[in-house]
């Protein structure tokens, strides 16, 4: 369990940040038991928790609205265990041990959040699905008797997923952004906007105009365009908006790259098997 108290704590309120939602307790808020909310990790990078860190004081506000019984980064007590409101998991399933802890957390919790890519979608690490496994793993492992080498599925095919916070790694002000509503016991809802509308709000000039291919059409917009302001093509680590033309998107990039370079590059966060999906 995460403890955090300082006399200086109520001043982390007055900061200001025009792209977030402040998080403002109310006596109320103080007086009432307090949400207990857990960051779980499974096989992962942990990115997405230092995408959380890296937001400072304003993510230590969280104490003043609710109780951190696990976030293994900066825990100093065991989780002792019991109901939990929210249960935010990063990364994939990919162990026994991996599964278990998956599920005992859908069992505590209202609420469970993807969080991440790698949850959502089964993020960079499932490209090895659409390789020969046996030659994959050996480039790793010298032996590989006895290692485990299972596909890599995204947290849903196990558990009942509620609300996914999308990227690679996550928009740390969009967790801002949405937690007061689960927090209140409400399923927020991700606007539909491709990543082109913040391309263009960054005045950043559009990439498919010069022939260099870009996926911000389908993709799903909420992280300020950051490829794309650095002439980087948008590789779809949002995941596709729900009414993304993907047919069209197809068509559009033929010119741009090849079959075998377009199914490379929707591998990379997961997206290929959405795709084909969407494709047929």
């Amino acid at each position: 369990m995460l403890k955090y108290r300082s006399e200086n704590n109520l001043n982390f309120f007055k900061m200001k940040n025009k792209n977030s939602r402040k998080i403002l307790p109310t006596a109320e808020s103080r007086d009432k038991k307090k949400p207990k909310i857990a960051i779980v990790s499974l096989t992962s990078c942990e990115g997405c928790q230092f995408a959380l860190l890296d937001l400072g004081e304003r993510f230590l506000q969280l104490t003043e609205l609710v109780e951190i019984v696990d976030f293994r980064l900066i825990e100093d007590e065991e989780d002792a265990g019991g109901e939990l409101d929210i249960v935010f998991v990063e990364g994939n399933p990919m162990t026994e041990a991996n599964v278990k802890t998956l599920q005992e957390a859908r069992k505590r919790s209202k609420i469970l959040c993807a969080l991440g890519n790698c949850a959502a979608m089964g993020g960079i690490p499932e490209i090895r699905n659409y390789h020969e496994k046996t030659n994959t793993i050996k480039h790793v492992y010298k032996y590989i008797q006895g290692i485990q080498n299972e596909e890599v599925k995204e947290i849903d095919n196990f558990v009942k997923v509620d609300f996914t916070f999308p990227g690679c790694p996550i928009n740390a002000e969009e967790f801002l952004k949405y937690i007061p509503e689960l927090i209140a016991g409400r399923i927020p809802t991700i606007s539909d906007t491709p990543v082109c509308v913040e391309c263009k709000k960054a005045g950043n000039r559009c990439l498919l105009l010069d022939k260099k291919p870009c996926f911000g059409p389908m993709i799903l917009g909420g992280c300020n365009a950051v490829c794309p302001t650095s002439r980087m093509m948008c590789q779809g680590c949002r995941g596709l908006r729900p009414t993304g033309n993907v047919k069209a998107m197809r068509a559009t990039l033929k010119n741009m790259m090849s079959d075998e370079e377009f199914e490379n590059t929707t591998e990379i966060y997961g997206m290929r098997d959405d795709i084909e999906e969407k494709m047929a």
